[in-house]
């Protein structure tokens, strides 16, 4: 086999025009497939969440009737799903969607900013890159203990200090403590973008100005204060469906709950979270799936198309290579022999071509994510989003590399092994000097197959006459 990619190798480097236009087609049509499917990989087949992101759930509570008006989850409310729901839920977290302003004076510039409780963390599966994550104490009802989390990225736009961890904050013109920063790609559950800090709830109060007028609301054990949206972990084996037939009874214990003058009896829900949004009622990603296949279809086609020329090139090819081929089946090169040498001519043009390719896509997709992070630029977003190829992409392009060789290659080569040997070695011996070796030719093999030899000796021996009379052919 070694054997084999060397004399491929060489093959190649004789042909440099086509081998040139063959690797720039192949890197074209597999950089696209990689591109893409980076960028799919990327937003739906990888998950956000790090630990066992199938057991992580939406929670939502809506009125019951018939317009289900969906709302909010007040402090208490919290409380008593996450103390009282460990039929359905192994833990329950409280997530709130925030604007800060981040720096001093002049520098000050929106961010994002989740406050969410201390357990948060710890439920999606999220260790600290460094520093710590806030504790219970920090995160109860007016605490008002000013430290704050940084995403990853926030730090690396920030100048990635070692001395990050423990410096001061300017958030909404106040100073707060940099106690830890969130690991690298941890958003949540979105797949694109993460705040750019992440606040213990005990500081709600006061971050009133960002939030609403009314200072009566910024009290979190206002039980009319419905401000958080909950994240949950369902228990192991249990599915959404077993969840959703233990709801109404968790929401018996809601409704007990509410204060005079409530709205009505309630109703939970449940939802597998969105990837793209952050809503008080259940939203679902949209036809992304059917989009992602549509994009690895027109990609394959792609793909398919460049195939398809190549075919063509190596069918010219191998014309021009028939003497080649006729006289190495003639001296007794099997027929397999001959189409294995072809494929690794093949596989060694696709190799070059998705090393190429890998090169294109990841120029493409830090392109793409240039833009991105352009369209953000107006407000702080840290894009955790990661196009560069990993072992998965990297894994996918040789299988597309190995597609690519089996689809212009094999084609060409079963094709080129069957041509008429008899003709191939005539056309050897054609030219108009040695118009008299035709002559000799034909009665030496008719001679070689009178006497009982099969096809490929009488071949062998006419090659070996072959040689004989034309010394200086060889």
């Amino acid at each position: 086999m070694i054997q084999d990619f060397r004399f491929a190798l060489r093959q190649l480097f004789k042909a440099p025009g086509f081998t040139a236009v063959a690797v720039l087609t192949l890197a074209l049509a597999i950089g696209v497939n990689s591109a893409i499917f980076a960028l799919i990989n990327g937003v739906v087949l990888r998950s956000p969440i790090p630990l066992r992101p199938n057991e992580i759930v939406n929670v939502f509570t809506a009125r019951q009737n018939a317009s289900h008006d969906y709302r909010q989850f007040s402090y208490n409310e919290y409380r008593e799903l996450r103390e009282n729901g460990g039929d359905v839920f192994c833990d329950l977290a409280a997530i709130e969607f925030a604007v800060a302003g981040i720096g001093r004076d002049h520098e000050m510039r929106r961010s994002f900013a989740f406050l969410t409780s201390e357990n948060y963390f710890s439920m999606m599966g999220a260790q600290p890159f460094r520093g710590r994550f806030y504790d219970a104490v920090e995160c109860k009802p007016n605490a008002s203990i000013a430290v704050v989390v940084v995403s990853y990225g926030f730090w690396k736009r920030n100048g990635a200090r070692g001395d990050f961890v423990g410096s001061t904050l300017q958030v909404n013109g106040q100073p707060y403590t940099v106690i830890g920063i969130t690991p690298d790609g941890f958003s949540g559950a979105s797949a694109l973008v993460a705040p750019d800090i992440w606040v213990p709830l005990g500081m709600r109060s006061q971050l009133g100005s960002a939030f609403g007028d009314s200072e009566t609301m910024h009290d979190l054990l206002n039980p009319r204060n419905y401000t958080f949206n909950l994240a949950g972990r369902l228990r192991p084996r249990l599915t959404i469906e077993m969840a959703k037939s233990r709801l109404p009874v968790l929401a018996q214990r809601l409704n007990a709950i509410q204060p005079d003058g409530a709205e009505g009896a309630r109703e939970l829900q449940i939802q597998t979270p969105s990837r793209f949004s952050m809503s008080t009622q259940p939203q679902d990603d949209g036809p992304i799936t059917l989009i992602a296949t549509l994009l690895m279809a027109m990609a394959g086609a792609v793909l398919l198309i460049a195939c398809l020329n190549l075919a063509n090139m190596l069918l010219a090819r191998a014309t021009s290579r028939s003497k080649e081929i006729a006289v190495r089946l003639a001296v007794g090169a099997s027929r397999w022999r001959i189409v294995r040498q072809l494929l690794c001519e093949g596989l060694l043009l696709a190799l070059c071509g998705g090393a190429v390719g890998l090169v294109l896509s990841a120029w493409c997709n830090d392109l793409l994510l240039q833009q991105l992070v352009g369209l953000l630029a107006s407000v702080n977003f840290s894009v955790i989003l990661k196009l560069r190829p990993d072992f998965v992409v990297l894994s996918v392009t040789f299988l597309f590399c190995i597609v690519a060789t089996m689809l212009f290659s094999l084609g060409p080569a079963l094709k080129a092994t069957k041509a008429d040997l008899v003709s191939g070695l005539k056309e050897q011996v054609g030219e108009p000097r040695r118009a008299g070796a035709n002559r000799t030719f034909q009665p030496l093999l008719r001679a070689a197959t009178h006497f009982g030899y099969g096809a490929d000796r009488a071949l062998a021996h006419v090659a070996f006459c072959y040689r004989t009379i034309f010394p200086r052919r060889t």
